[in-house]
């Protein structure tokens, strides 16, 4: 969940919503990132495991672009294996935040 007075991005939302009618379960998380990526045609990045000490088992980037800008949104598996989180920045995954960015921009810069 946002912060509060935090402005969220429709791509987050969009993404959200992706995620939410997806089955986790029966897809794995693999599956249920790629199809709600299909749905907002976006992109996945990565898929990586998260630190052990964290309260995710993984950490994945899409990249989604409204046509003008590009944005990478994050998304974390809890360690329950179901509840997600759905953010644009974070700081225990700055690591992955950078990555995510960079790999976007590189994919981009191929693609063109």
């Amino acid at each position: 969940m946002p912060e509060a007075g935090k402005a969220v991005s429709l791509e987050v939302v969009e993404i959200e919503l992706a995620l939410g009618a997806q089955d986790i379960v029966a897809d794995g998380f693999e599956g249920a990132l790629q199809k709600a990526a299909d749905l907002v045609n976006g992109e996945v990045i990565f898929n990586i495991r998260a630190p052990e000490n964290s309260d995710q088992q993984r950490i994945a980037a899409i990249s989604v672009s409204d046509g003008t800008t590009d944005q990478t949104v994050f998304v974390m598996l809890g360690n329950d294996g179901t509840s997600l989180t759905v953010t644009t920045d974070q700081p225990e995954t700055a690591p992955q935040s950078k990555l995510g960015m960079e790999f976007a921009a590189l994919l981009k810069r191929f693609r063109t």
